[in-house]
C-alpha cells in the first residue's frame, strides 16, 4: 500500500562554505530540494526538518572577499598543569557580493563556518525583474523530458501488464517507472520478470558419434534448459532414454527460443487521465557551439545546436520534447553509463537562423525555442514532432545568442621561491552571452581557421566567462624574484608548549614582457598567486593591483614592444 502525505516543502538557494582565510573565492549556489533531481530521504521524525541539495544554480553566483584587518597574540597560563598558551586574535572583513541571474525573486541562505567561532548566517531576497515562467502540463500524446545523461518518457498508460523486452529493460531505469496524473493514488506496484520455459521441447542435438569430419544432428527432447541436459532415443544404443549434457552451440532449435520478458503491473485509483513515466539511458543530449571571431569591428557569432542521441536498437518517435539544462543531479545504474559514440549523424545544417532543410517548399521547420528557467534548471522546448533512428545523433538548431568575446593573452603562475622563470602566454578569450548557456563543447574559429576548442560549463546570462586554449609563442614573459630581506619569530601554539617560527619575507619582483608580433598590439592580463598568513602589495603602485592573496596587472604591448615593471611583496608563513 502507497500513503498519501502531504509534506511541506519550502525552495531556496543555499551556500555553505568554510572560511578558509584571506583571498577571494567564487561559486554557484545549490539548489535546495518537473524532474529536477533525487536524493535519498533518511529517516525522519514527524515535523523535523531534513535538509538537501541536488544541484548548483547558474543563476546564483556568489563572489566574496575575505580581507585580514588585524591580528596579535598574547599568552595566557593553562589550567593544565600551568603550561602557557599562546592564543591568536584575528579580525577579518568578509565582503559578500550576489547577484541573481533570474527573472523572478529568489532566497538565498548563507552559511560559512568558522573555527572556534560561532556559525555566521545570513538570509537574503534578491529582487526579480520579470514574472516568473510556467511550466506545460503533461496533456499530450507523448511528452518526452531529454537530459544529459538519459530522458524521462510519458506517455498514456496502455494495457495492464505493461511488457518490456531485455533490449528494452536494459536501457530502462526499474525504480523509476511510475504512474503519473492528477489525483492519483497508487495502491500496488509489481515488477516480473518471466520467460517461457523451453523444457520438454523437441531440438536438435549434435549426435555423440558425430567427428571433426562428419557431423550428425538428432532429434532430442530438452529436459533442463539452464544445464543443456538432453533426452534422445537411440535404440542402437539402449533400449532406454539416453540423457547428456550439450554444448550450447550443439544444439539446434525449430524455432526462435523465447525471450525473457518484464511485465509491470499496477492497481491504482482515479477518475483523470494516466500517464506512465519512466528513464531511460539510450536518449540524451548535449550542446554543440561553433564560435566565429573576425576584426575587431564585426560582430561575433556564437552557433548552438543540440545534439540528440538515440543509442538504442529502435527508431524513437517523439511527438513533444523537452531538452533540460544545468546542474542536475540524475543518474541511471552504473552499468547504463552511456559512452558518447560517433556513429552516425542526421543534421542538415549549421545555420541556426535558416533550420534544418526539408523537402522543396516546406515550412515546418524544426528548432529549438529558448530556454526558460524552472526550478533552477533551463527548459528548451522543441516546436514540433520528430523521429530519430536507431545509433543516430539527431543535430538541431537553437537560439542564437548574442555574444560578447574579449581576446587577451593571460600570464596566470604561483608564486614559489626567489629565482629566474620564463613562459609564454595563453591565448584566452572572456564570453559574455545575453541568456543562459547551457553547457557543452565549443570549436573555435578565428577568421575562418580553426585554432582550438573547449568545454564550457553552464553560463548564467550577462555573466563573464574565461577561458584559453593554448600558449601564444609571440608573447613572452621573464620573471626574477630577489629576496630583499627575511625576519623570523618564533611562537607557542599548543598547550604543550611546542614553538612555531613565523617567517616574514619581502622580495621585489621584476618582470618582463615581449610581444613579437610584427603588425598589432596584444593586451596582457597578469596574475600571481601568493599562498601565507598574510600578503601585502606595497604601495604606491600605478600598474599592479592586489585581490584578496593574488597580485594582477593588466597591459597592452604593441607590435614588437618589450616591456619591464616591478613591484615589492611581503609574505607572512
Amino acid at each position: 500500500m502507497f500513503l498519501s502525505q502531504a509534506p511541506i516543502i519550502n525552495r531556496y538557494n543555499f551556500i555553505s562554505k568554510f572560511f578558509r582565510g584571506p583571498g577571494n573565492s567564487t561559486g554557484k549556489s545549490k539548489l535546495l530540494y518537473r524532474l529536477v533531481g533525487e536524493t535519498s530521504i533518511l529517516d525522519l521524525a514527524a515535523k523535523n526538518r531534513h535538509y538537501f541539495s541536488i544541484g548548483e544554480h547558474a543563476d546564483k553566483i556568489y563572489q566574496e572577499n575575505e580581507a585580514l584587518v588585524t591580528s596579535y597574540y598574547f599568552n595566557v597560563t593553562t589550567s593544565v598543569y600551568g603550561i602557557r598558551q599562546s592564543l591568536a586574535y584575528s579580525t577579518h572583513e568578509i565582503s559578500l557580493l550576489l547577484k541573481n541571474g533570474k527573472n523572478r525573486l529568489v532566497k538565498i541562505e548563507h552559511h560559512q563556518y568558522l573555527q572556534a567561532v560561532d556559525t555566521l548566517s545570513i538570509n537574503g531576497f534578491l529582487l526579480d525583474k520579470k514574472k516568473s515562467v510556467s511550466t506545460g502540463d503533461l496533456r499530450a500524446l507523448t511528452i518526452v523530458k531529454i537530459y544529459s545523461n538519459l530522458a524521462e518518457i510519458i506517455q498514456p498508460l496502455g494495457k495492464l501488464p505493461l511488457e518490456f523486452s531485455t533490449d528494452d529493460w536494459n536501457d530502462i531505469r526499474a525504480d523509476s517507472v511510475t504512474l503519473v496524473g492528477s489525483n492519483l493514488t497508487i495502491t500496488q506496484q509489481t515488477i516480473t520478470e518471466k520467460k517461457k520455459s523451453l523444457n520438454n521441447a523437441q531440438v536438435y542435438v549434435r549426435a555423440p558419434s558425430s567427428s571433426s569430419t562428419k557431423t550428425e544432428f538428432i532429434k532430442a527432447t530438452l529436459v533442463d534448459e539452464k544445464r543443456n541436459l538432453v533426452k534422445i532415443i537411440d535404440k542402437d544404443v539402449s533400449k532406454d532414454p539416453i540423457f547428456f549434457t550439450a554444448q550450447s552451440d550443439h544444439i539446434v532449435y525449430e524455432n526462435d527460443p523465447p525471450q525473457t520478458k518484464y511485465y509491470v503491473n499496477f492497481t491504482y485509483d482515479t477518475t483523470d487521465a494516466v500517464y506512465l513515466s519512466y528513464l531511460r539511458s539510450n536518449l540524451n543530449w548535449k550542446t554543440r557551439y561553433q564560435l566565429n571571431l573576425f576584426e575587431e569591428s564585426k560582430p561575433v557569432t556564437l552557433i548552438s545546436m543540440a545534439d540528440i542521441r538515440n543509442d538504442g536498437e529502435s527508431k524513437i518517435d517523439i511527438e513533444n520534447a523537452e531538452l533540460l539544462g544545468g546542474d542536475i543531479n540524475l543518474q541511471m545504474h552504473a552499468t547504463h553509463r552511456f559512452q558518447y559514440a560517433q556513429v552516425a549523424y542526421s543534421s542538415a545544417s549549421f545555420d541556426a537562423a535558416s533550420g534544418p532543410a526539408g523537402p522543396a517548399g516546406s515550412t515546418n521547420k524544426l528548432s529549438v525555442g529558448q530556454g526558460e528557467e524552472v526550478a533552477g534548471l533551463y527548459v528548451f522546448t522543441i516546436n514540433q514532432p520528430f523521429s530519430i533512428e536507431a545509433k543516430t545523433n539527431y543535430l538541431v538548431p537553437m537560439f542564437r545568442p548574442r555574444v560578447t568575446v574579449e581576446r587577451y593573452n593571460s600570464i596566470s603562475k604561483y608564486f614559489t621561491v626567489a629565482g629566474n622563470s620564463t613562459g609564454k602566454g595563453e591565448r584566452s578569450y572572456r564570453l559574455v552571452s545575453d541568456r543562459f548557456l547551457s553547457g557543452g563543447n565549443c570549436v573555435i574559429r578565428e577568421f575562418d581557421r580553426l585554432v582550438g576548442e573547449t568545454t564550457l560549463p553552464d553560463i548564467a546570462a550577462k555573466s563573464k566567462h574565461d577561458f584559453s586554449i593554448g600558449q601564444d609563442a609571440d608573447i613572452v614573459y621573464k620573471e626574477n624574484v630577489v629576496l630583499i630581506s627575511t625576519f623570523s619569530s618564533n611562537i607557542s601554539t599548543s598547550i604543550y608548549g611546542a614553538r612555531q617560527t613565523r617567517t616574514q619575507s619581502t622580495y621585489d619582483i621584476n618582470l618582463t614582457l615581449k610581444n613579437y608580433k610584427k603588425n598589432r598590439p596584444a593586451k596582457v592580463e597578469y596574475q600571481q598567486q601568493f599562498t601565507g598568513q598574510t600578503v601585502k602589495l606595497f604601495k604606491p603602485n600605478a600598474v599592479f593591483t592586489q585581490d584578496g592573496s593574488t597580485v594582477k596587472a593588466t597591459f597592452t604591448l604593441a607590435a614588437d614592444e618589450e616591456k619591464s615593471v616591478t613591484y615589492k611583496i611581503e609574505v607572512v608563513n
